[in-house]
């Protein structure tokens, strides 16, 4: 890749992954609050620095090396404009789970929803994933997803890329872990692009489209005893998901919170447009930010039942 700039993160905290501080209190409450629910008490919350262009990232890049349970692994994008590059929201998963509460990826079978550049999907096969399942509804994903797992000397036979809607996705098995990441943008007409940056940034339903349907059909998904993993941002209505997921008798553990900047950058000539559809959603209880800072909790659901096995 000459001539590509290549950024280094060290998700432990030396490139601005913060230290450990202690819990932090809620963003100050600017309208309603939001649905009663049951979250665990938080036992340590990561602040990313404020960056000029809202992301960890110097620049909007193509290129980037991570570390996932002691490995270095390596991801690009050839179009950014047609995949998006991991954004500080989807590498907050990551970092979570390199924590000691995370589960053990040995032997999975693992489905990674909204895979993109396949930054869950590398991790996962690196991190002892027997089999990994990446969806997404941009075509574009599936090729790029595979290149980055061949890149990363990974064997693409345990990688199968499906495109598709994730309601129209009915596949013959379920899953030991499924993974996820969903667009939590507010649509809007102004700033439509039908590019892979709206298909990563941006869901109808106020943000929620992709949250409500990963709860939807998560039963049909994942096996009985199974593990669902996903980033969620405080501008998608955080306690609805944990709210309609323990009602079926999920188990919710909150691993870590990040605290970082809005991903603007992107949508950097309708920033205001965004903010003002978001603090109408603050108004009524369903998104929590602070000017241009929100949240992310890595959140990990247990399905009720015992794994019938693999």
């Amino acid at each position: 890749m000459t001539g590509r700039a290549e950024y280094v993160l060290d998700l432990a905290g030396t490139h601005g992954l913060a230290r450990p501080t202690p819990p932090a209190a809620p963003f100050p409450s600017k309208g309603p609050l939001m649905t009663d629910t049951a979250i665990q008490t938080l036992t340590r919350r990561r602040v990313l620095p404020v960056g000029e262009n809202g992301s960890l990232w110097e620049a909007r890049p193509s290129c980037g090396i991570f570390e996932f349970r002691g490995m270095r692994l390596r991801l690009t994008v050839e179009d950014p404009t047609e995949v998006l590059f991991p954004t500080d929201c989807g590498l907050s998963l990551i970092a979570a789970l390199n924590g000691d509460s995370a589960p053990d990826l040995e032997g999975v079978n693992a489905l990674d929803i909204g895979a993109g550049s396949g930054l869950y999907s590398v991790a996962l096969l690196a991190g002892g994933a027997e089999r990994v399942t990446a969806l997404d509804i941009n075509p574009a994903s599936a090729a790029q997803t595979a290149v980055n797992v061949m890149a990363n000397g990974l064997d693409a036979t345990r990688l199968t890329c499906v495109t598709s809607p994730l309601e129209e996705y009915t596949p013959d098995e379920r899953f030991d872990l499924v993974i996820t990441n969903p667009p939590h943008l507010p649509y809007d007409p102004s700033y439509a692009r039908k590019d892979g940056l709206e298909t990563a940034l941006v869901a109808r339903r106020g943000g929620r489209a992709v949250y409500d349907s990963v709860v939807e059909r998560m039963d049909m998904l994942l096996v009985p005893g199974g593990t669902l993993l996903m980033a969620h941002s405080s501008l998608a209505d955080i306690p609805r998901t944990i709210n309609e997921l323990t009602a079926r008798g999920y188990e919710a553990e909150t691993l870590e919170v990040f605290e970082m900047d809005i991903p603007l950058l992107a949508y950097a000539e309708h920033k205001e447009t965004v903010l003002t559809l978001l603090k109408e959603r603050r108004a009524t209880g369903q998104a929590e930010f602070d000017g241009s800072r929100f949240t992310v909790h890595a959140l990990m659901f247990r399905r009720p039942g015992n794994a019938t096995g693999r």
